[in-house]
């Protein structure tokens, strides 16, 4: 039962660690408000600065010089705006090759060449996008994965999303409905915490620098958000579901809830914020990784187990959140610093079997849980910038069934080194080089040979 536990657990790390990259700079949204990607981003896309945040708060609805169609009932850009955003990308990790594994006849097998083998995608990801304005008092934002493996691994529709926005005594007031392989948390996020993963300073590996990707908040799902927001402080309630947001035919039961809420403003001359998430609630699931008993980190549909503990498809949806940033400059130099903390409860066993449901986001023993703190500081302006984070985390899992010590909750932390380097403010080199270590990777631990301890990421990121 052990090994039914840890295959599952194994299972979700490996789909956080083997992150696909997300674009959030839309090149669309730069032609519809006349401005250069620098307008709204801090340093480079993806994050965020106070004008970036205030455009999505405004619903994507803002309109520079371009020409517009207006009339009773409708005001909309003359042109569709629309971007293509991709990356090309070689990731190593030095886990064990192919070369050193052997097929059931005792040769080399190289019918699993992995990212321990050395992997160059070209690409890795392309996406179409499209957004903006609506109408005067709604936008959208839409996201198609149209070659490599991307999110959610085949070509469709990856996010969608419609803000209705009203505003009155200084307070933006915001229905959405949305649709997301990202996470509830994908909504309406401004930060740069990574408490949405489109909004981090290093794509490549996210769970290094937060806590919130860490812990697996990156699921699809789909809903309805009530969003509040002014200069000083957002809070965003959200009732969704984690079935496939992306055409699921089968409807959605909106029966798990988040709440975000965060403040924004002015600290020491820095530009800053501070807030919490929470997720609660139960949901049905059609593309969690879950087991296969007696088969290691196999990815199957719940529906497809033949001797579930549980019916498989419903889950728990808990895990909580708090994190903080600062923007500004140091030493005539710009500064982006992130910090974050977050916990995911373990799901309930019962004499090695699992009792009730399992936790979306943890399907350990113990509880799943991680502090990460990240900081980018740009070098040159708009040009290039240097990265370190370093996460303390605990997996969730036994120790004992990874080589260590039974009945502890096995430690997992990291630290990673990144740069990156503007050919143009639309087209990006990037080098990530992160290091593992804990009980997750000793000598012993099988996770630990199949992934190695580090992992190095060379890629070229394009929006146009």
């Amino acid at each position: 039962m052990k090994m039914k536990k840890i295959a599952l657990t194994l299972a979700s790390v490996a789909a956080i660690a083997t992150f696909a990259p997300e674009a959030s700079a839309i090149p669309a949204f730069a032609r519809q408000v006349g401005m250069a990607c620098s307008a709204c981003h801090y340093q480079h896309f993806p994050v965020l600065n106070a004008f970036g945040r205030a455009f999505k708060q405004g619903g994507y609805t803002m309109v520079g010089t371009q020409e517009k169609i207006e009339g009773d009932g409708i005001s909309l850009p003359a042109t569709l705006n629309a971007a293509i955003i991709g990356y090309v990308s070689y990731t190593k990790t030095n886990g064990a090759p192919s070369s050193q594994t052997t097929t059931s006849t005792g040769g080399p097998d190289y019918g699993n060449l992995g990212t321990n083998d050395g992997q160059l995608q070209i690409p890795q990801q392309v996406s179409l996008f499209a957004g903006g304005r609506g109408g005067e008092n709604f936008g959208y934002e839409a996201e198609i994965n149209i070659g490599g493996p991307g999110v959610g691994g085949t070509a469709g529709l990856i996010r969608f999303k419609v803000p209705f926005v009203v505003e009155a005594a200084g307070l933006k007031t915001e229905i959405i409905p949305f649709a997301t392989a990202n996470g509830v948390a994908d909504s309406f996020e401004i930060l740069n915490t990574g408490a949405v993963n489109v909004h981090s300073f290093n794509q490549w590996d996210q769970a290094a620098i937060s806590a919130q990707q860490y812990i697996g908040t990156a699921t699809n799902a789909s809903g309805f958000a009530l969003v509040t927001s002014s200069g000083d402080f957002f809070a965003n309630l959200a009732k969704w579901g984690a079935t496939s947001g992306q055409g699921n035919a089968g409807g959605e039961a909106l029966t798990s809830n988040y709440v975000r809420a965060a403040w924004t403003g002015d600290l020491g001359g820095f530009d800053a914020a501070i807030g919490f998430q929470s997720w609660s609630g139960t949901s049905v699931s059609d593309s969690v990784v879950a087991y296969v008993p007696a088969v290691y980190n196999t990815t199957v549909t719940p529906a497809t187990l033949t001797t579930p503990s549980t019916p498989w498809g419903v889950y728990d949806t808990k895990a909580f959140a708090i994190d903080a940033q600062i923007e500004g400059d140091v030493g005539g130099l710009p500064l982006l610093v992130v910090a974050s903390y977050a916990k995911a409860p373990a799901s309930t066993y019962t004499n090695g079997v699992l009792s009730g449901n399992a936790n979306l986001f943890n399907s350990g023993t113990f509880d799943r849980s991680s502090f990460n703190i990240g900081a980018e500081l740009g070098i040159v302006q708009n040009v290039a910038t240097v990265q370190l984070a370093y996460r303390k985390g605990l997996s969730g899992i036994d120790g004992g069934t990874v080589g260590g010590t039974a009945g502890t909750n096995a430690t997992d932390n990291a630290v990673l080194i990144g740069a990156t380097y503007a050919i143009a403010l639309n087209a990006r080199l990037e080098l990530t080089y992160s290091i593992y270590s804990g009980d997750l990777y000793t000598t012993t631990s099988t996770y630990a040979n199949a992934t190695g301890t580090s992992q190095t990421v060379v890629d070229l990121a394009f929006g146009f």
